[in-house]
């Protein structure tokens, strides 16, 4: 695809630092911009997650000289967002995957909102801060998380008398115990089509598939961390000890369904379709913290969203504070929470009564703490890239490679290293 010139422009200039420095001056309009005492404003706020409407409509009820007009996204909303913004039409708030931040930084689409947030950090957890935070600038408000857990088949565990694993090494050896006892059951899938099972370990382990090194991007998705997952990943293939199937599919629920799966190690938002897709097992699953790495007390992440101030957004002090009040008020998580099923990315959500609930399915367990304090221990080493979703592709491609015998995940890792470093230099920055 060819570049504009601004667009390429842009590009060339991104040196982080240089970056920063840029989205300073092209957010100049936030500090021009009226107080909120100026007068009433009004302020179109496009998101998706259930409940927005209920917390939008509290907040105006409250806050009469700052009205939150709400569009709810749906299908190929979020796909208009780009040319909007490019265009000075787009809303004055966004929800968005944390995953995009980086492209709409490079493209100069997103307002550094550093100025407005000086001691927020500490009311969100720090993997969940890092990852709106760049340099000295900031560039959204966090809003979810996917802390993740291990669900794990109680019942299966205890009928062939295995111990719940809490390191990965122990992972391995209750595989095993349970591919002995009974040859159809196996301890997880790997599924090529899902990359978030692959991430969540790689960042738990400490490891990024991005960094940023003076005015360069570094690429680590074949570093030490994700090469010490992948052998973890290929034993559990050359023993086959993991079903593969891809996730998500009628053949992925069926396995479930049927019990060959005895663990998914997954998100915090995963419980809930775990209960649709498979309603006759409840009271069977149970969730356990994530198995451990050698030396480490971290757990995993999947990302969540985040709510951006688009470039070109007039009143910038007053969508900060409608986005720190959305995002952190108690009163507005308990409505995302209760109507959204939203695992919150604020440490007062994380204490929230209303997230704290004991689950029927889960045999009455407080999952919820499980999955509240592992969002703790997720360790802020992840850096979003600009590049994420073409190397997420061709982290896809390689996988199912893998799962043919063509390609070792060792292999699959350096294939994709390569092809994202390559990536970025097309996209015209610097690369270490």
């Amino acid at each position: 695809m060819a570049l504009t010139s601004k667009r390429s422009g842009a590009l060339s200039a991104l040196a982080l630092t240089t970056v920063s420095a840029l989205l300073l001056t092209g957010c100049a309009s936030g500090g021009d911009a009226p107080s909120a005492e100026a007068g009433p404003v009004t302020l179109e706020f496009w998101g998706w997650a259930p409940g927005l409407e209920t917390a939008v409509e509290l907040w105006n009820e409250e806050n009469p000289n700052t009205q939150i007009e709400f569009f709810r996204m749906t299908g190929d909303d979020g796909a208009k967002i780009p040319a909007a913004i490019d265009a000075g039409t787009a809303p004055d708030v966004v929800q968005m995957s944390v995953h995009s931040i980086p492209g709409h930084i490079i493209n100069n689409r997103l307002t550094d909102i550093s100025e407005y947030t000086e001691g927020l950090e500490e009311q969100f957890t720090a993997s969940s801060w890092k990852g709106v935070s760049y340099n000295d600038g900031v560039y959204a408000i966090p809003q979810d998380s996917g802390p993740t857990g291990l669900m794990y088949r109680k019942d299966l565990f205890e009928q062939h008398g295995v111990e719940v694993p809490t390191t990965w090494d122990e992972y391995l050896d209750a595989a095993r115990a349970l591919k002995e006892a009974d040859p159809e059951l196996h301890i997880a899938q790997f599924s090529p089509n899902e990359t978030g099972l692959w991430l969540e370990t790689v960042w738990q382990n400490e490891g990024t598939w991005y960094g940023i090194d003076g005015d360069a991007w570094t690429v680590g998705i074949d570093n030490e961390a994700s090469q010490e997952v992948a052998e973890v990943w290929q034993t559990l293939l050359d023993e086959d000890l993991v079903k593969v199937v891809d996730m998500w599919t009628p053949e992925y629920w069926a396995e479930v369904n049927a019990g060959t799966i005895a663990t998914i190690n997954y998100a915090a938002w995963f419980p809930g379709l775990l209960e649709e897709s498979a309603g006759d097992l409840a009271g069977k699953w149970a969730v356990a913290p994530s198995p451990r790495y050698d030396g480490l007390d971290t757990a995993g992440e999947t990302g969540g969203s985040v709510d951006v101030i688009p470039e070109g957004t007039e009143h910038v002090e007053q969508a900060v504070e409608f986005t720190t009040w959305l995002n952190s008020s108690p009163e507005a998580l308990e409505i995302l929470i209760t109507e959204g099923g939203l695992f919150p990315s604020a440490l007062t959500g994380l204490e929230s009564e209303s997230l704290l609930q004991p689950e029927e399915y889960f045999g009455g367990q407080v999952i919820n703490e499980v999955f509240a304090g592992e969002a703790t221990k997720v360790p802020d080493t992840w850096v979003e890239g600009p590049s994420f979703d073409l190397a997420q592709d061709q982290l896809k491609d390689a996988f199912a490679q893998v799962a043919n015998g063509k390609l070792t995940f060792a292999e699959a890792l350096t294939q994709v290293q390569e092809s994202t470093v390559q990536d970025l230099k097309d996209m015209g920055l610097n690369v270490k």
